[in-house]
C-alpha cells in the first residue's frame, strides 16, 4: 500500500511540475487537444503509477466542484484531502488511493490530472480509475471524451 501511494504521490507531483512550467505557452494548443484522454502508465513487480490527463473546454471551478460531488456520491470511496484553491482532490478506495488535480489555464479551459498507485505486473489491469474518473467528469459536462491510445 506505502509504494502505491508514493507512485501516486511522485506521479502527481511529476505532472505539477511539467504542466506548470509551460502552462501559458500551450494553452492555445491544450484547445486543440481537448477532450483527448491521455494516459501514462508502468508496472513492475513492485507496483507502478497510472496517470491520465484531459483538457477541457470547461470552467475550472465548476470542474472541481463537480469533480468533488461525484466522488462523494460513491460511497465506497473517501475522499482524504480536498483543497479548491490549488485543486487538489485526493481520494481512496479500499487499498487503492488516487489524486486529483484541476488546473485553470484559462477562464472557460481546464486540465485535470488524475494519478493512482497500481498493483504488481502480474495483477490484471481491470477498467482504469483513472480513466474511469475523466470519463464521468466529462460526462457531467456532457462533453464526448476520448482516450488515446498508449
Amino acid at each position: 500500500m506505502f509504494s502505491n501511494r508514493w507512485s501516486a504521490t511522485f506521479a502527481v507531483a511529476l505532472f505539477l511540475l511539467v504542466s506548470t512550467s509551460a502552462q501559458a505557452q500551450w494553452v492555445l494548443a491544450a484547445r486543440a487537444a481537448k477532450n483527448e484522454i491521455n494516459r501514462m502508465t508502468q508496472r513492475s513487480e513492485n507496483g507502478g503509477y497510472d496517470v491520465a490527463t484531459v483538457v477541457l473546454e470547461a470552467n475550472p471551478g465548476k470542474v472541481y466542484d463537480k469533480t468533488v460531488e461525484l466522488l462523494k456520491a460513491h460511497s465506497e470511496l473517501k475522499i482524504t484531502k480536498e483543497d479548491k484553491q490549488t485543486g487538489t482532490i485526493e481520494i481512496q478506495k479500499g487499498s487503492k488511493v488516487a489524486g486529483f488535480q484541476i488546473y485553470a489555464l484559462s477562464d472557460t479551459v481546464t486540465q485535470m490530472v488524475v494519478a493512482s498507485g497500481v498493483g504488481k505486473s502480474k495483477d490484471t489491469d481491470d477498467t482504469s480509475m483513472v480513466i474511469m474518473s475523466i470519463l464521468d467528469v466529462c460526462a457531467e459536462f456532457k462533453i464526448k471524451c476520448t482516450v488515446q491510445p498508449h
